[in-house]
C-alpha cells in the first residue's frame, strides 16, 4: 500500500518551529503506563494547533526529518476477540501488533492493555527488523501478557501512517499526531484517511491543564474514544460493525471530507 504525503506546507512550516527533543528528555517521558485521550480533527486545522504548542514541546527527529513512517501488524483470533472487546468495552483488553519503524530499521512486537477506564499498560519485545511471524520466543512473550490468547492469534490487518511526535518540556507528557492513514487487510480493498489527523495526548498522570489539552479545548475539539485498530477493522469489513460504531465512523469521514 503505497503513497505520497498529503502533509501541506503550512504545515510543514509549522513542524519547523519546534527544537529537537534530546534523547534525554525521550527517555524521561518513557509513559509505557499513562492514560491516553485521544482526538481527531481535519489536517486543515493542524498548523494553528501546532503553532500554539511551538514554545512548550520539543519534536522527536527521525533521519528523515521529523515525519516518522509506521506500519503496524495488528493480530486477532478468527472470531475477532479483540476487535468486539474493544467494540464492547470490556476490560481488561488486549491490542496486539507488530510495529515497524523503517525510519530507524527497527521493529518490537507489543502489547497494549486496558485494564480500567483510564490506565494503559504497554509492554513490547524487540524483534528483527521487518519480522512478521510470531515464532517461540514472540509466542511465549505474548502468553506472559494474554495468556490463553495468544495460540489463537492471526495477523488481520496492517495501517500505515505518518506520525510527529512531541514531547512536553515540563509535564510527563507526549503528543502524537498521525497523518496519512492508510489501512490494508489480507483480502480487502485499501481505504486511506488522508485528510485526517489523530492526535493522542499521553500522560501520567492525567491533566486537562497542560498547553496541548487547554488547545484542544480551546479550539473545540472533541475528545474520541477510538481506536485505529476497532476503526480501521469496521472500514474494511462494514459487516463487523455494530450499530454503536456507526456514528463515530460517519464522523470520522465527515471530518476526513473536510480536510
Amino acid at each position: 500500500m503505497e503513497y505520497t504525503s498529503s502533509i501541506a506546507e503550512p504545515i510543514r512550516d509549522a513542524f519547523g518551529q519546534f527544537v529537537a527533543a534530546t534523547q534525554e528528555l525521550v527517555e524521561s517521558r518513557g509513559l509505557l503506563s499513562r492514560v491516553d485521550s485521544k482526538f481527531v480533527l481535519p489536517t486543515a486545522r493542524l498548523d494553528s494547533l501546532l503553532e500554539a504548542l511551538a514554545g512548550n514541546y520539543a519534536a522527536l527527529r527521525v533521519p528523515t526529518g521529523v515525519l516518522a513512517t509506521y506500519e503496524s501488524v495488528y493480530f486477532d483470533t478468527p472470531s475477532l476477540q479483540c476487535f468486539h472487546d474493544h467494540r464492547r468495552g470490556r476490560r481488561p483488553r488486549h491490542k496486539i501488533r507488530i510495529r515497524h519503524y523503517p525510519d530507524r530499521r527497527v521493529s518490537f512486537l507489543e502489547v497494549k492493555t486496558k485494564r480500567n477506564e483510564v490506565v494503559t499498560d504497554k509492554h513490547r519485545l524487540a524483534i528483527p527488523f521487518g519480522h512478521q511471524e510470531l515464532a517461540a520466543s514472540e509466542l511465549a512473550f505474548l502468553r506472559a501478557h494474554v495468556g490463553g490468547l495468544a495460540g489463537l492469534l492471526r495477523p488481520t490487518l496492517t495501517i500505515r501512517y505518518r506520525r510527529l511526535s512531541l514531547i512536553s518540556l515540563v509535564d510527563n507528557e507526549r503528543v502524537t499526531i498521525d497523518l496519512d492513514l492508510g489501512v490494508q487487510g489480507s483480502t480487502e480493498v485499501a481505504r486511506r484517511l488522508g485528510h485526517l489527523a489523530v492526535v493522542e495526548v499521553k500522560q501520567s498522570p492525567f491533566c486537562v491543564r497542560t498547553p496541548v489539552m487547554r488547545t484542544l479545548h480551546r479550539a473545540r475539539v472533541r475528545q474520541r474514544p477510538l481506536s485505529k485498530y476497532v476503526v480501521a477493522l469496521a472500514l474494511l469489513r462494514p459487516e463487523s460493525a455494530c450499530n454503536r460504531l456507526l456514528p463515530e465512523l460517519r464522523a470520522l469521514e465527515r471530518i476526513d471530507r473536510r480536510g
